[in-house]
């Protein structure tokens, strides 16, 4: 179990093996300390969200160095044992083999710095790289489930997804999750959780309120569940048609969004926080899921989180998609 902490950290994990890491920690204590100590030694890690390319060829020049440099500067103990070796029988004895290991100089702590140092370079970037890209996989795994949910959901429908009311304490986007939840189609709540945020990362348990602790919270409890009851994404929030208000519909569309990382507050045009900030997961009408770059479907193409005249709310027809974080509403009043 030791030996997966660290893929477990990085979401280096299929799903099976995440889950039984996942239960094992509940029940050891130890383990919990053994994984707590390895999350602070990668912690430097976060530091960044750029992941570096090692130079072409890092690891061959590095040794050719490091061969190249013991060639020419031998440590005084390998230059006094060569000396001797030329005048040693063809079988030398154990004593005489083992006599070649002397101390350490200076030469050779400075190219085992340098050795250390390449491979430092080429290890620490293929880790955070590797971690990035695990997540970003987990994030569309994650998407495809809550579109599978919500395609079942939708034949019970009629065709529409959930209702997102106008008034009340339902009105915002989280009631996705609350509704597929409560339609029994929701079987893990944390695939709400987007493992590249930082609620994701650490796993918490999740749980998605009832309708009817919604309906009955008040003040800032329900402002809480508001905003946590959708989880780490964003969802559809419906279009204007004929002047009236419209749920939108399971129609198959390539390019028409219907759930993504939720925006943020802070970053330029809204860009997703999840992911580093790097860009957010989009899963379409048809349930094919694509990571962009920016908010935008394509260049000059529909903003995901803004509909045509740059408001968050309801797009302007069928065709103008808008996701909102669980908080948001899809009007304003």
């Amino acid at each position: 179990m030791r030996e997966d902490l660290l893929g477990y950290l990085l979401n280096a994990l299929d799903e099976d093996e995440r889950q039984r890491v996942f239960e094992t920690l509940q029940n050891d204590p130890q383990l919990r300390q053994e994984l707590e100590s390895l999350r602070r030694q990668l912690r430097p890690l976060d530091a960044t969200n750029v992941d570096y390319e090692p130079p072409p060829a890092l690891a061959d020049l590095a040794c050719e160095l490091v061969e190249g440099y013991a060639e020419v500067h031998p440590a005084p103990a390998v230059a006094e044992h060569r000396a001797r070796r030329a005048t040693w029988p063809r079988f030398p004895s154990r004593c005489e083999t083992c006599a070649s290991s002397g101390a350490w100089s200076a030469a050779d702590t400075i190219v085992m710095a340098g050795v250390l140092l390449a491979v430092s370079l080429l290890f620490f970037p293929a880790i955070a790289g590797s971690r990035y890209r695990a997540q970003v996989t987990a994030c569309g795994d994650h998407l495809r489930s809550l579109g599978m949910a919500l395609a079942g959901y939708s034949e019970q429908h009629r065709g529409f997804f959930p209702s997102i009311p106008t008034r009340g304490n339902r009105a915002v986007a989280g009631i996705y999750a609350v509704l597929l939840a409560e339609s029994q189609r929701l079987d893990d709540p944390r695939v709400t959780l987007c493992p590249g945020s930082r609620r994701g990362g650490e796993r918490p348990d999740v749980r998605i309120p009832t309708l009817a602790e919604l309906d009955q919270a008040q003040g800032w409890k329900l402002a809480r569940l508001q905003q946590q009851m959708g989880g780490d994404y964003a969802y559809s929030l419906g279009c204007f048609a004929n002047g009236c208000y419209r749920t939108p519909r399971y129609m198959l569309q390539e390019r028409y969004a219907l759930l993504a990382d939720a925006p943020s507050l802070h970053l330029p045009g809204r860009q997703s926080g999840n992911h580093g900030g790097r860009g957010q997961s989009v899963l379409f009408g048809d349930l094919h899921v694509d990571f962009l770059a920016t908010p935008q479907c394509e260049p000059q193409g529909d903003h995901l989180y803004r509909n045509r005249l740059g408001f968050v709310e309801a797009g302007l027809d069928e065709y103008d998609s808008v996701l909102g974080a669980s908080n948001a509403r899809p009007l304003i009043y």
